[in-house]
This record gives C-alpha cells, sequence and structure tokens, in this order.
C-alpha cells in the first residue's frame, strides 16, 4: 500500500524538497595525497609558530634590563672601598668621581643605601660601594 497524505495522521504534511550541494563537495572526499598534503602543511605552519614564539619569547626575557638577572649593578659588597670626604664633597660629586662604568644616578642610589643618607661631613669616611 503506498503512502500518500491521506493514510497519514492529519497533523502530518509531506514536503518534498532538494538538497543543492555545492560543486567542489559533489566530487566526494579529496583524495589520501591530499589529505596528507594538507596535514602536513598546518603541522609545518603550527611548528614554525611555536619556534617563532619560543625564540620571541626567550630573547625578550633574556634582554629584560641589558643585564643578566644574576649582574650587580654596582660593584660587590666585598670590594667597598672608603673615601674620605673633603671640603665641598656631595654625594653627587663622589658619585661622579668613582661611578666607573655604572650609570651615575644608580651609584649615587647605592651611595645614599650603604652610608644610611645623604649628608656628607669633612673628614666623614665614606664607603664606595
Amino acid at each position: 500500500m503506498a503512502t500518500t497524505a491521506a493514510n497519514l495522521a492529519p497533523y502530518t504534511v509531506v514536503v518534498p524538497y532538494t538538497v543543492v550541494v555545492p560543486p567542489r563537495m559533489a566530487a566526494g572526499r579529496p583524495s589520501v595525497e591530499l589529505f596528507v598534503r594538507r596535514r602536513l602543511l598546518v603541522s609545518l605552519v603550527l611548528v614554525t609558530i611555536v619556534v617563532v614564539v619560543w625564540l620571541g619569547a626567550g630573547s625578550v626575557l633574556a634582554n629584560r634590563g641589558g643585564d643578566p638577572a644574576s649582574a650587580s649593578t654596582v660593584r660587590p659588597a666585598h670590594a667597598a672601598h672608603v673615601y674620605v670626604a673633603q671640603s665641598g664633597d656631595t654625594l653627587w660629586s663622589i658619585a661622579q668621581r668613582f661611578h666607573d662604568q655604572y650609570s651615575q644616578a644608580d651609584y649615587l642610589d647605592a651611595l645614599m643605601s650603604v652610608n644610611h643618607g645623604s649628608s656628607v661631613q669633612i673628614g666623614q669616611a665614606i664607603t664606595l660601594p
């Protein structure tokens, strides 16, 4: 017996429809060779991204501040020397005279820290960092 709209329950409606398939999918699945080439290309792109991020992050982290994290910004504490303050000396002038390859501002901060303040008296023994 053929199924017709009259044999179905009164709430069922039969509607014919057409499926439209895009032309590129109408041919079926891609070949295995194409599948393998696509996977290799995707893998190569992902590996390239990972390597670039790894190298970029390494250089960014290694170059923070320009010095290795273990390098001291001033001379080590065991190499402390003493300077006796003369008339007209200030911590700024002492830092200007002894800062060597370190920035004068960093050396001045170290001088103030080692000598517990910024006051200088004639004849005072100033510890040099």
